[in-house]
């Protein structure tokens, strides 16, 4: 296009040149053979005396030569034009007169030349414009190409007009060249599930508001919001829905960012900055300035009540809650990344609360953090070094005090800070995964000391092994316990497995089908710390159970309510006729035992009977002191301590 543009000028400018060449030459031979008849026919003549005529100046000589007259002087201060002087007198006339005159009788000719030139300038610009429009189609072709590639949706211009419609083509392809370099910085900077702002550009935004804090002495505030649940939408519905919900919930929190002023776009793509998905179920929402703790948390229950609505997806009413933490700039943090992670904090111990609600950070969440990752840490290492051991309590019938089961439970006896309660390494075990590599050589060391018991007379006894909700998940049930007693070389009737209610509750057909091949092996399952949870009654007829395991505190409160007592004796009856049986746990005192005795309980559980021990105590207990009742029975004695 831009060849064809200079061609044509440079056309246009010769044939300029010719003109003014060819009218000149014209100009010149027609005064030179016609000058003596121009002044004959002219009226306006005089006769003066050679005298009286005087050199003109020098640049209107130099003028008059160039146009051909020669004879020019100056006459009563008019340039006068003087007809070949032979004698003391001359005809002189006006030079504008006689170069009127002239310019007049060379009018037609001009005007005919001009007209031949310009047709035949039309001609060559004609003839040049075919053939670069020639040239460019193959260029028209990769223009719509292009806009084709941008747009499929693009309609080719029809009668394409040449260079206008490479000026429309090419004012289309830079807005869409635009849009897509606009598009191409947002994908670069947003989650592409939720479009809303990755974790990375969100620190960035981050960093620049806290420099801006520092400098004017504002506050800030984050909140660092975890979905609850939403891991059993994906497991019960799949991830399709589980990205849909995590789209509807995007969709909420911008209208919290709306609705409470929250708004911050840094450029002039359509991005809220002050609201990210940072990974998998968590977002979080950025306050610039904030006046106080109770704006934060004003906000944060906004946020709770947009989650708590129903989603629907399909024809399906899905209900999922949040646990958001806050943490404040700069008196929780004064960094972006331990904001974010004191916020995370908070989150955590919101989720421990009963979730669906908030918290904000203090320092004491701090430390239990960081006892926390010291905790992971040393359990990790412990795991590899066999740091760990196990000690076994006795489940007993209260008729004769025989023993019926051995509970194994996990100790850790740390190096520097002695021993650790289960109660505080076991949820970080959870929490972590861990829990896999310790419940491997939990079953691992129990199989094999059951075994040891059982090669040596304990034949009517069983091992009973807790099994995590994390291990239901993460294990193939049957083939990981049955490999272990093959292993072991313990009979599936010396085994029991024990698992939480609220596992139960959450166990897939999957898990229901692997615990039923367990039974049919001969292996008992027992519920455990029933009565805390909230399952359904009518769940204990479906389920593959053997044994109910009543909670401690269940137990505790039947002693001083006698609705909870009541409760409890329907339990007992209960299970009697679903043929389950029903053991105990936390029995310490003696009235307690007398209770339960009365109630028609009839196995036992807790510090009065004893304390777990180790293998070696129960082995001196049981093979140096009761042998002989081991032969007879197959089990042994194990009165209360």
């Amino acid at each position: 296009m831009k060849n064809q543009s200079i061609n044509v000028r440079r056309i246009f400018f010769l044939n300029s040149i010719i003109f003014i060449l060819v009218s000149y030459i014209l100009f010149g031979t027609y005064l030179l053979k016609n000058e003596s008849s121009l002044f004959k026919a002219n009226k306006i003549t005089v006769d003066v005396s050679l005298s009286a005529l005087i050199e003109p100046p020098a640049h209107l000589k130099v003028i008059s030569t160039i146009l051909f007259f020669h004879d020019v002087y100056l006459h009563k201060e008019t340039l006068v034009v003087a007809n070949s002087p032979r004698s003391e007198n001359t005809v002189i006339i006006p030079f504008r007169t006689l170069l009127i005159n002239t310019l007049v009788d060379l009018v037609a000719p001009i005007t005919a030349l001009f007209v031949v030139l310009l047709i035949l300038i039309m001609c060559m610009t004609l003839i040049n414009i075919k053939k670069y429009n020639s040239k460019l189609k193959p260029v028209y072709q990769k223009v719509d190409a292009l806009l084709k590639s941008f747009d499929d949706n693009y309609q080719e211009i029809k009668n394409k007009g040449g260079l206008i419609y490479l000026e429309t083509a090419l004012d289309n392809l830079k807005e869409q060249t635009a849009n897509h370099k606009a598009k191409r910085e947002e994908d670069g900077i947003c989650d592409k599930l939720t479009t809303l702002l990755d974790r990375h550009a969100y620190m960035d935004h981050i960093s620049r508001e806290i420099e801006i804090s520092t400098q004017t002495g504002r506050k800030s505030g984050l909140l660092f919001i975890d979905l609850d649940g939403f891991k059993r939408v994906n497991d019960s519905f799949g991830h399709s829905f589980g990205d849909e919900v995590l789209v509807q919930v995007s969709d909420r929190l911008r209208s919290v960012i709306r609705s409470q002023g929250l708004e911050f776009k840094e450029t002039s793509l359509d991005l809220e900055y002050n609201l990210a998905r940072l990974g998998g179920d968590e977002f979080s929402i950025f306050i610039q300035d904030l006046t106080s703790s109770e704006e934060a948390i004003r906000i944060a229950s906004h946020v709770l009540q947009e989650l708590e609505r129903d989603f629907l997806l399909g024809n399906k009413n899905i209900k999922i809650s949040a646990s958001i933490g806050i943490a404040i700039y700069p008196d929780s943090a004064a960094t972006p990344n331990a904001l974010l992670q004191m916020a995370d904090v908070a989150m955590y111990r919101a989720k421990a609360h009963g979730r669906g609600v908030y918290r904000i950070y203090t320092p004491e969440m701090g430390s239990e953090m960081r006892r926390y990752h010291y905790l992971l840490e040393e359990i990790r290492l412990a795991i590899n070094s066999n740091s760990f051991s196990l000690n076994y309590q006795p489940i007993i019938h209260v008729d004769g005090y025989t023993i019926s089961y051995f509970e194994a439970l996990v100790r850790w006896h740390h190096p520097s800070e002695g021993y650790i309660r289960p109660s505080e390494f076991i949820p970080i075990a959870e929490d972590s995964n861990l829990i896999l590599a310790l419940g491997d050589w939990v079953l691992d060391e129990a199989c094999r000391q059951m075994a040891s018991w059982y090669n040596a007379g304990m034949k009517k006894s069983r091992m009973s092994v807790n099994v995590s909700g994390v291990q239901l998940k993460h294990r193939s049930l049957y083939s990981w316990i049955m490999s272990t007693l093959s292993k072991t070389n313990l009979p599936a009737s010396s085994l029991m497995i024990e698992i939480t209610e609220s596992c139960f509750i959450e166990a897939s057909e999957d898990i229901i089908l692997a615990l039923e091949k367990l039974r049919a092996e001969g292996i008992m399952i027992a519920i455990d710390d029933f009565g805390t949870g909230f399952s359904s009654l009518s769940l204990l007829a479906d389920l593959p159970i053997d044994i109910l395991k009543i909670d401690q505190l269940f137990i505790s409160k039947a002693m001083n309510n006698i609705k909870y007592k009541k409760i409890l004796c329907s339990i007992v009856t209960m299970a009697e006729q679903l043929e389950l049986k029903v053991v105990a746990e936390g029995i310490e005192q003696i009235d307690q035992l007398d209770l339960l005795k009365s109630l028609g309980v009839a196995y036992i559980q807790g510090y009065l009977i004893s304390h777990p021990q180790s293998s070696d105590y129960i082995a001196k207990k049981i093979f140096q002191k009761n042998l002989s009742i081991l032969a007879q029975i197959g089990t042994s004695i194990w009165k209360p301590e």
